[in-house]
């Protein structure tokens, strides 16, 4: 599932690129380790550089302008986190850069992206025990960064940047905390040659102004136990289905309501495996969530955000409490709330049908869940 993140942004990568203007970016990174588990290595300074070549998009398409003409960039990141522990990481990743100008010289921006990094050294219960955030070889890397950047010669800049990176496998192989490096960044950036900003007609642009109804059917991965235990598992399935109505209503916002009905193989083997007397064991294994959704277009792309609320989840708690956890408060916004982060890509795209591709991360509350492919249609 990790390879088709890669093979989608790869493919966002040709296709969202113009011809106009190449830029070059180099950035060095001071980060740290946040501690966001009591049981880990010393924190101590880590290193991250970056290399990328990137394109002004520049109105080719209409929903250029819609993003002020963004910078595109295939971004080539190298790191390390500060122990030895985590090892280095490396990952290729593209990267969108929204710019506001302050004046003829100063811009500030923001810059972020999503894709895939390989972790050379992850938790081992013998030999690197201790590395209870990185508990497989590859994983999901979201970053993003806040800065400013000044022209000091003619297409020569220097810029300052406050961000994060973080890295996931989306529970798919335990432990799973995830990993977290606040940095301070500075960069050099050239640019080839001045943009050229290209007017397009948008008179033949039409959009359906109508809701459209979609259903979904999603197949995730997810390896049973909570983010740290237990480690080394089988993989199971999760079963989601998903109804509910849509509306575009620029060329860049995309709104959603609808329902998902879910069922984990990992939660229905453990209740018949372990004879739990909670009832049928296919219901406890289900959950049902209402959600309303955000996408972000960028032509046949879309970057998705979902905010759900859970209705009906009963193995959670019963998740929860099997290796002597307390029901915190924490706990419990965690049986109520799940959102899921995803891409996709319109395969048809007409006034009366959509057909869409897709990869989803879902998450409780702020916690990987699993996952998943899926395929939707709108009409």
């Amino acid at each position: 599932m990790k390879l088709l993140i890669f093979i989608l942004f790869l493919c966002l990568s040709f296709s969202l690129i113009s011809q106009n203007t190449n830029e070059y970016r180099v950035s060095v990174y001071n980060c740290y380790v946040a501690p966001n588990y009591s049981k880990l290595p010393p924190i101590k300074p880590g290193y991250v550089g970056e290399i990328s070549i990137g394109q002004n998009l520049n109105g080719e398409n209409s929903w250029h302008k819609y993003y002020n003409y963004p910078t595109f960039y295939i971004s080539v990141f190298g790191g390390y986190p500060g122990n030895k522990e985590y090892g280095y990481f490396f990952s290729l990743s593209p990267q969108f850069l929204f710019t506001k100008p302050i004046n003829d010289k100063l811009n500030c921006g923001i810059k972020t992206g999503l894709s895939i990094a390989y972790h050379t050294n992850t938790y081992d219960v013998t030999d690197n025990s201790s590395n209870m955030l990185i508990g497989s070889h590859l994983t999901a890397i979201a970053n993003i960064e806040v800065g400013l950047n000044y022209e000091f010669i003619k297409n020569n800049f220097i810029g300052f940047g406050l961000g994060a990176l973080h890295f996931s496998n989306g529970h798919c192989k335990l432990p799973n905390i995830g990993m977290n490096l606040p940095a301070v960044n500075l960069y050099y950036k050239y640019r080839l040659d001045e943009i050229l900003i290209l007017e397009e007609n948008e008179k033949d642009i039409v959009l359906n102004s109508d809701w459209n109804y979609f259903a979904f059917i999603g197949i995730g991965m997810h390896e049973y136990g909570s983010s740290t235990k237990p480690a080394n598992g089988p993989k199971y399935r999760v079963y989601d289905l998903g109804f509910g109505i849509s509306k575009q209503t620029n060329l860049i916002h995309k709104f959603s309501l609808g329902f998902n009905l879910l069922n984990y193989g990992s939660f229905k083997k453990f209740i018949i495996d372990q004879e739990l007397n909670i009832g049928d064991p296919f219901l406890k294994s289900s959950a049902f969530t209402v959600f309303g959704a955000h996408e972000f277009m960028f032509g046949k792309f879309g970057l998705y955000t979902e905010l759900g609320i859970d209705i009906y989840k009963p193995f959670y708690r019963y998740f929860v409490t099997i290796y002597g956890d307390k029901f915190g408060a924490k706990d419990i916004l965690k049986s109520i709330n799940s959102n899921k982060l995803g891409l996709r890509y319109r395969i048809i795209d007409t006034e009366k049908f959509k057909s869409v591709v897709g990869i989803n991360l879902k998450v409780n509350l702020a916690q990987a869940d699993f996952i998943e492919i899926f395929y939707s249609f709108e009409f």
